[in-house]
């Protein structure tokens, strides 16, 4: 069912205190005096005070000396006694008509003046704003500052206004226990109009600033288009897909049905229901490291998903749909948004953000998104948003420093959230680039886990996130270090490593491109099971595999047997000369 997400603000009304009126005040009555002459300018107007009546005599007031009426020159025909009476007398009432005409044409003018200069001045001075508790009005100063910082206040995440108020906002999280506060936001300056007068080597260099969101404008693919029968057709066979490597993400994807959970959920614990142990390899029973359910659930619905398979398309629709259902159902909601750490580490909530980014972007109707899928993926991204520590990481729990392999998962699901329509915090993207670039080993782009110690597989992750957060190709110390890993090859066992370089290889599509991909794709054609319960899974003994097991390494491989049509090149000339 899809929908647009629409609330109406609710309004508060000013309500009358009745104790504010005002006493009525008898007057003395005043002495009699004469009619003014034509000439008499109306009295000054007086404003009573609200809900007060002003007590007075009106024009029509009878009066006990009236003056003299002014007759004029009697002309040579004379009149009847009593008609020149009833004359004299109809003259002196059309003339004290006049008068008080006069005297309420001007008392409304002065009226509307002096209503239309207080609105002027309130419109000048004073802002009106707020949400659904209340109306906000915000005076101007005569002052200015130069550094104008958002304070803090607590706020209730609401999809109907707009977001990016809310979201440059620092909040309070209770729930996570941060290190310590959150870092007072700043908001962005003015971005560049346009896109070539950013310098390249300022934004890898300086961390990037606001610019990293305009340069991210810029990047011409990391579509999800290809993700059709026909497009896996045509891309694969343009990026290096076989028939034998299709077969094997078939395979892969039917071993991860029969693995799925009655309640819509995978696990990592192959031991249970319903694979019952017949699976080695599972996660390990001595292993303490997290790895919630919403993780394994992420993992798996990623690999039907690059497939082109949803909840409304292709052979496993049932599948997509509960898994869908189960991490709706499993969203723990805070005061800033929905939390799918399950328990576990926000390696889970990155990894289910991003699946659930990815199949709200792929079930559009008529170029509408699922409201509620909507509504889960951006009450995540807030969650994910102000879960990142103030240096720019993200660590296991919400707002403590972290390390890129978690930040990797974090950036990829505010990416693919952003891309489908989700707000995200203005200054996420770059404080992110400056975490990535506080762990790189100068002057060269390798980078390490937490700290600037290097590591091939922190090095790969670290390249594919500057790709995403704005970096393009033709820094010669950036391309240096993608040559490099293109020339050391797939390492066919670090199937965390294979994943990321394998992305960052086909975004640039470097031109050892097909080298890199025929010896990695061969490879896990070759190692697939091909028989018993485990027919269609693989399992590699190594760091990350021996944690996650036969699950996290099978959604792994298939994924990256996926990458020909799971995204379109970040980065790609064109295919033909534009004219």
């Amino acid at each position: 069912m899809t929908g647009k997400i629409a609330a109406s603000d609710s309004d508060d009304r000013w309500r009358e205190d009745p104790s504010s009126r005002f006493k009525q005040v008898t007057q003395p009555q005043p002495a009699p005096q004469p009619s003014p002459p034509a000439s008499s300018a109306p009295p000054p107007l007086q404003l009573a005070p609200p809900n007060a009546r002003v007590i007075g005599t009106s024009d029509q007031t009878q009066r006990s000396d009236p003056a003299p009426a002014v007759v004029p020159p009697q002309s040579q025909t004379t009149l009847p006694e009593t008609l020149a009476d009833h004359t004299i007398e109809g003259n002196e009432r059309r003339w004290q008509d006049i008068v008080s005409s006069a005297r309420t044409s001007s008392w409304l003018l002065s009226l509307a003046i002096h209503l239309g200069l207080l609105i002027l001045l309130a419109l000048l001075t004073f802002r009106l704003g707020g949400n659904d508790t209340g109306i906000a009005i915000e005076g101007s100063r005569s002052t200015s500052t130069s550094d104008a910082r958002l304070e803090s206040v607590s706020v209730t995440p609401d999809l109907a206004t707009d977001n990016d108020q809310q979201l440059d906002t620092q909040v309070e999280v209770n729930v996570m226990q941060p290190e310590k506060d959150l870092a007072t936001i700043q908001t962005d300056s003015v971005l560049p109009k346009n896109p070539l007068e950013l310098s390249e080597h300022g934004l890898l260099e300086g961390g990037g600033g606001p610019q990293v969101s305009q340069m991210m404008m810029y990047m011409g693919g990391g579509g999800m288009s290809a993700r059709t029968p026909e497009g896996r057709i045509k891309y694969g066979e343009q990026f290096g897909a076989t028939s034998e490597s299709e077969a094997a993400v078939e395979q892969a994807l039917r071993w991860l049905q029969t693995h799925q959970q009655s309640d819509g959920s995978w696990s990592f614990n192959l031991d249970l229901a319903p694979c019952g142990g017949r699976c080695r390899h599972g996660k390990p029973a001595s292993e303490s490291t997290p790895t919630p359910k919403t993780a394994a659930t992420g993992l798996a619905l990623l690999a039907f998903l690059g497939a082109g398979y949803t909840a409304d398309v292709g052979p496993y629709q049932d599948t997509v749909r509960k898994g869908i259902y189960y991490l709706k159902s499993v969203a723990l909601e805070t005061q800033v948004g929905f939390d799918w750490q399950q328990g576990g580490s926000m390696y889970g909530h990155g990894i289910a953000t991003l699946a659930m980014s990815e199949a709200m972007a792929m079930m559009k109707i008529n170029g509408q998104v699922d409201s509620d899928l909507f509504h889960h993926v951006q009450q995540a991204a807030n969650f994910t948003t102000h879960a990142q520590h103030p240096n720019g990481s993200w660590g296991y729990t919400p707002g403590r420093p972290g390390d890129i392999t978690i930040t990797g998962w974090q950036v990829l699901s505010l990416v693919t959230a952003k891309k489908a329509g989700v707000q995200t915090r203005s200054d996420t993207f770059p404080r992110a680039k400056r975490f990535v670039m506080s762990v790189r080993d100068e002057p060269r782009y390798q980078f390490g886990y937490n700290s600037p110690k290097p590591e091939k597989t922190t090095t790969a992750i670290g390249l594919t996130l500057l790709l995403y957060l704005g970096q393009q190709p033709g820094l010669s110390f950036f391309d240096r270090e993608l040559d490099r890993i293109a020339e050391r090859g797939p390492t066919l066992t670090n199937v965390y490593h294979d994943y990321y370089a394998t992305m960052a290889l086909h975004h640039i599509r470097h031109r050892d491109w097909e080298a890199w991909n025929t010896q990695l794709r061969d490879h896990l054609v070759r190692t697939q099971s091909k028989t018993g319960h485990e027919a269609g899974s693989w399992h590699f003994s190594d760091k990350w595999g021996n944690v996650g097991g036969r699950l996290y390494t099978t959604a792994m491989c298939a994924l990256i047997l996926e990458v020909y049509y799971r995204y379109l090149p970040l980065y790609e000339a064109p295919e033909e000369f534009p004219l």
